[in-house]
């Protein structure tokens, strides 16, 4: 089976034109490897000024104080070194994204993540992604009794998956991992 990239952001709000990506995670999914083993790509993006809406950026005092301090082992990057970060990730791990198009998975990716990332320096000429994208929200909507498609906790009760939604990037692209996983076993 084809491998694809469950890829999550968090943001300082809805907005992609004036909010900023605090957050990626990213993880690829091989479909045989165990979850916790699979490659995983994280960075907090590095801003000299961080705007955003009061409610998003109460969302995440953690991630705004890793940013503010660079705590621990983790990877800060600025804007604009994001894209070539994670196309060297990808192709260390045998995604060539210039001859083949990385196909993205993620919860809302295609209205969401997808008009944040382009707007990092570089993204589009560096990272090809397929336009079409994996969504489990599909996978886990009845059509005979939801009003709209499902958020990521519904479909987590669906698929028995315990637990919270994270609100964090890598926790959340694990997640949709799994997700897909257990809909497709």
């Amino acid at each position: 089976m084809r491998p694809y990239v469950s890829i999550d952001i968090e943001t300082t709000g809805l907005d992609p034109e004036r909010d900023q990506i605090l957050e990626i995670g990213a993880v690829i999914e091989d479909w045989e490897t165990p979850i916790e083993e699979l490659p995983k790509f994280h960075c907090y993006v590095k801003h000299e000024v961080i705007t955003g809406s009061a409610y998003a950026l109460s969302m995440h005092p953690k991630i705004l104080r890793r940013i503010a301090t660079e705590e621990g082992d983790f990877r800060y990057l600025t804007p604009s070194e994001v894209a070539r970060d994670f196309r060297t990730w990808l192709e260390a791990r045998g995604i060539d994204s210039e001859k083949r198009h990385v196909v993205p998975a993620g919860k809302n990716f295609a209205s969401f993540d997808r008009q944040f990332l382009r707007r990092l320096p570089q993204w589009d000429e560096l990272i090809s992604m397929t336009h079409r994208c994996v969504d489990p929200g599909m996978l886990y909507w009845n059509p005979k009794t939801d009003d709209s498609i499902p958020n990521t906790k519904t479909c987590m009760e669906r698929a028995g998956i315990a637990g919270e939604v994270a609100h964090t990037a890598l926790e959340d692209a694990l997640v949709i991992v799994e997700l897909v996983r257990r809909y497709y076993q």
